[in-house]
């Protein structure tokens, strides 16, 4: 298998709370990240296939484009929380990581390859990804 992978950066803001739960259940279960916080993120983009007649599986100039159109035109300098996608889930970086690969895997379509991974980094020490189910 051949893959390739794009790293980018975003920062964004959230506040970890899930919508049934009381202020202090939020408080009790996500401690100070239950306050607006910040992070600069990593998001790591994995896609695996077979090059063309160019020597490659997707430019990367191409990739970028379609991440940022998909993804970082939406979550840079963005408060997670207000985000549709993170009304009724908390903006974790699991939650990111599974939502973030559903919309590039829509975007993402080829004969030749397909989207493998997507990685969320909170932190350089704290990251969450979504693999493909074989």
């Amino acid at each position: 298998m051949l893959t390739i992978t794009k790293e980018f950066s975003f920062h964004a803001a959230h506040r970890l709370r899930c919508s049934g739960f009381s202020e202090e259940e939020n408080r009790r279960i996500y401690g100070n990240c239950a306050n607006i916080h910040g992070h600069t993120y990593r998001l790591r983009v994995t896609l695996t296939g077979q090059p063309d007649e160019t020597g490659m599986i997707l430019h990367f100039d191409t990739l970028k484009a379609i991440v940022r159109r998909e993804v970082l035109d939406r979550y840079d300098h963005a408060d997670l929380t207000a985000l549709d996608e993170y009304t009724h889930r908390p903006a974790t970086a699991e939650c990111m990581a599974e939502h973030i690969f559903a919309v590039l895997d829509a975007a993402l379509r080829s004969d030749r390859y397909r989207l493998h991974e997507v990685a969320v980094y909170e932190t350089p020490t704290a990251w969450a990804t979504r693999t493909r189910h074989v």
